[in-house]
């Protein structure tokens, strides 16, 4: 009994030293990050939007060996599949896109510049960040659905069936010109939309007929281009916090890491633990 009690103990004593830890390094990670919103000077960003769009289609039919296509004409074949993106219009669809960023950049407070305004970014006193959206891909492909039901112990149903998503991904290069560091970080990001699906079992008592009905609203051609203006608000929203969170991963004291991620309310400019993960650098 004395030896369990001891373990116990002991438990308690590790269980109570990592909380503490967890709640120090919490402390210093929101201390970090009040600190660089209340230091944080005027800041200019250059954007500079890409010439056209990468597509990808990955509908292909069952018919289709895509091995024997030679790899310089696969992806014009596959993009003839696609009932969607082969139709989209590069320069709409990036337009759009760029006026969501600059959108959610000006609401974050950032003084915004384009190409055709790069002499007075130069000229501007603020912090200056390049952020170059380098590569814009979009990619076409079925999402498998499958929906069960069960109305007893020996009667399951399974339905499945295939709607179509679609993948807008960014690349950006993100460079500063008034520091000291001169490199230039690449992030990634992933914006995805989704036909809209509505379905339900139906279960007939006096027949004991059972029903699977659904409904897919499918995604238009206009549908992208509006998500292209909301991929870019997004991601105005995920360069700001990686701005703020790579400033608390730089400033951590010597020989320790950010335990979590934060984002700050465009709302209520209250600071909270961010539930995704935004900007994904690479290596």
């Amino acid at each position: 009994m004395i030896k369990s009690g001891h373990t116990s103990i002991v438990r308690l004593a590790v269980f109570a030293a990592g909380f503490m830890m967890l709640l120090s390094s919490c402390t210093i990670e929101r201390k970090l990050a009040s600190e660089y919103l209340k230091n944080r000077d005027s800041e200019a960003v250059l954007l500079i939007r890409p010439d056209f769009i990468y597509k990808e289609g990955y509908k292909v039919p069952d018919s289709i060996n895509v091995e024997s296509i030679p790899e310089a004409e696969r992806s014009a074949k596959l993009l003839g599949y696609t009932e969607l993106i082969q139709y989209l219009d590069d320069s709409i669809f990036i337009e759009g896109y760029m006026n969501g960023l600059v959108f959610g950049l000006r609401q974050a407070q950032y003084q915004v510049f384009s190409g055709q305004s790069a002499h007075s970014f130069l000229l501007s006193s603020s912090d200056r960040i390049i952020l170059n959206l380098a590569q814009l891909e979009i990619e076409e492909y079925y999402i498998p659905v499958e929906e069960q039901a069960s109305f007893s112990d020996e009667e399951n149903y399974s339905y499945e069936f295939d709607i179509t998503g679609v993948n807008i991904n960014s690349w950006f290069e993100i460079s500063g010109m008034n520091r000291n560091d001169t490199s230039i970080r690449v992030v990634y990001n992933n914006y995805q939309v989704s036909d809209h699906v509505a379905s339900e079992y139906r279960y007939f008592a006096i027949s004991g007929e059972v029903k699977f009905l659904y409904h897919v609203d499918s995604l238009q051609v206009y549908d992208l281009y509006e998500a292209g203006w909301n991929a870019g608000y997004y991601n105005a929203d995920n360069f700001s916090n990686y701005l703020l969170n790579r400033y608390i991963r730089d400033n951590m004291p010597k020989g320790k890491t950010p335990g979590r991620i934060f984002t700050l309310e465009r709302e209520t400019g209250m600071l909270r633990k961010a539930r995704q993960r935004g900007f994904i650098e690479m290596q």
